[in-house]
């Protein structure tokens, strides 16, 4: 009887080997939240939804990097803030302090008008990435209209965006680049909008299953980058 040869790797290549599939394999998210009073009825809906996306990311072989932006009212000084966890990064792999996080964000103020940051927003929001590639997306949640500050963000190519929000805000140009499987960059792309209510009705796995598509789209090439 042939006996079956398995080597085994030396302890400093697993651990290199480890690393790099790490690295290759790592997937950022920022959540980008408005945190003004008007989304209070909204928000327990918006907390389910991302418990949502959390549990179907388990299902993949990705290392996920979780991060928090919060728009506040155009009137503030600051008008987004990052919300930095235990140990003082803005990106956690800890899903449980990631929740407690968002779970415990304050809601106040905000615009006469209807009007929020929306674009300051995710400006502050691509800018914090630490990665240059393919493998980070944004999920941004408003019953808002956009701010009059329109921004181009081709400076910072993405993989994938869906936007929970106002029809309204969906009519607005958004100019984003993203970045397809083979490196190079999409500059016709957009981002994908779903109607904010849609998340206030009963969530059918349908719908769930739906609005996490895009995401299953960018865990397939997280390795790929420019």
């Amino acid at each position: 009887m042939t006996e079956r040869y398995e080597p085994v790797l030396p302890a400093s290549v697993q651990e290199s080997f480890e690393r790099e599939k790490e690295k290759a394999f790592t997937l950022y998210l920022d959540f980008v939240v408005d945190g003004s009073a008007s989304m209070y009825s909204i928000y327990p809906a918006v907390y389910f939804t991302a418990v949502h996306f959390l549990e179907c990311l388990t299902k993949y072989e990705v290392f996920p990097r979780l991060g928090i932006t919060v728009i506040r009212d155009g009137d503030w000084e600051e008008q987004a803030e990052a919300i930095a966890f235990d140990d003082g990064s803005l990106f956690t792999q800890d899903m449980t302090q990631f929740l407690k996080k968002l779970r415990n964000i304050r809601l106040f103020g905000g615009g006469d008008d209807g009007m929020e940051a929306i674009h300051t927003g995710l400006a502050f929001s691509l800018d914090k990435f630490p990665s240059p590639g393919r493998n980070k997306a944004l999920l941004l949640f408003s019953d808002a209209y956009g701010s009059t500050d329109e921004r181009d963000y081709l400076d910072y190519p993405l993989g994938q965006a869906i936007f929970f929000c106002t029809d309204q805000l969906s009519d607005e140009d958004f100019r984003f680049c993203f970045v397809r499987e083979d490196g190079s960059l999409d500059e016709e792309a957009s981002p994908m909008f779903i109607d904010i209510e849609k998340i206030l009705k009963p969530l059918s796995m349908d719908f769930l299953e739906n609005i996490v598509k895009p995401m299953k789209d960018l865990m397939k090439g997280v390795s790929v980058g420019l």
